[in-house]
């Protein structure tokens, strides 16, 4: 082939390719840089909402939002949860700044688990990282993660794995939604893996009271502005909850007398009800319906015409 001929093919073949790799980008896009942009735009954002949702990985891979308000009048809300977050002060300020204070009806939902009430985990470390992380360089990071994602390390067999619609061959799937939601579900389910962890999850750090009278005193507080305050236990296996209510201390009988006491409303969810991935966490289609679930249940309690 003379040198013009071979120079064409290659201009050919190299054009094929980038519309390809265009194309098919965003499929592309690794989980650690959907996931850096996902946090960036929760810390960074300070969109209000009439509904916000509070809690841990538990409330943001287990509540949706969409599938929320669809059932509540379609007022919108925000999933604002953490990893491994408990209720201290800093992130019930944050929490609280999300909500739309001007609006008619303003309503906190909290997913609290047991291990939301340590001391440890009243801390926040998650939190506070992203709040630092994001803090006066929001714009230079949101670029950043934008070109890291741009010149991502892409395979061509992968490229063309996607192009024929081959799936990934790793277990784990999920969808990072804009309104906070983390949709995720396991190709092949384990319910028994977080069983490893929380067997010495509670190991000198249980359920602290004085975590959960100042977390109640901020439920108090809040109904009496006339916000809503929503409780609930987010599902988990029986095994998870019975680390959480042995080595954890936790009394779900004598949380909800209190939370109510402090005017707040709380929401019974049955654990058997809905399926997790690995024992903590619901699968995409279970936090669907705990989604529709939660929103008919609060809107029964309060009665149409209140919202």
């Amino acid at each position: 082939m003379k040198a013009p001929g071979r120079i064409f093919t290659v201009l050919v073949w190299t054009a094929l390719l980038a519309v390809l790799f265009f194309v098919l980008r965003d499929e592309m896009d690794t989980e650690e840089l959907k996931k850096n942009r996902y946090w960036l735009a929760k810390t960074s954002s300070g969109d209000q909402y009439p509904i916000v949702f509070g809690g841990d990985s538990r409330v943001f891979r287990g509540l949706s939002p969409a599938v929320f308000s669809s059932n509540f009048n379609d007022i919108p809300a925000y999933n604002y949860a953490y990893w491994a977050n408990g209720y201290g002060k800093d992130y019930l300020e944050g929490l609280y700044a999300r909500l739309d204070s001007s609006a008619a009806f303003r309503m906190i939902v909290l997913g609290v688990s047991p291990h939301s009430l340590t001391k440890k985990t009243a801390r926040s470390l998650h939190y506070q990282y992203e709040l630092k992380r994001a803090k006066g360089n929001v714009r230079r990071l949101m670029a950043a993660s934008r070109l890291e994602e741009f010149f991502a390390p892409y395979r061509v067999l992968e490229l063309f794995d996607r192009a024929l619609g081959r799936s990934a061959p790793h277990n784990i799937r999920i969808i990072y939604h804009d309104d906070g939601w983390v949709e995720t579900w396991w190709l092949r389910p384990d319910t028994t893996r977080a069983e490893r962890s929380y067997s010495t999850l509670f190991k000198d750090d249980p359920v602290d009271e004085e975590v959960v009278s100042a977390f109640l005193s901020c439920v108090s507080g809040w109904t009496k502005e006339g916000i809503h305050v929503v409780g609930y236990r987010p599902p988990a296996s029986f095994a998870i909850r019975a680390f959480e209510e042995g080595m954890g201390e936790f009394s779900e009988a004598e949380l909800v007398a209190r939370f109510e006491e402090a005017g707040g409303i709380w929401i019974d969810v049955a654990p058997w009800d809905y399926l997790t991935y690995d024992g903590s966490h619901l699968e995409h289609e279970s936090a669907r319906r705990l989604s529709g679930d939660l929103a008919r249940a609060i809107s029964e309690r309060l009665g149409k015409g209140s919202y």
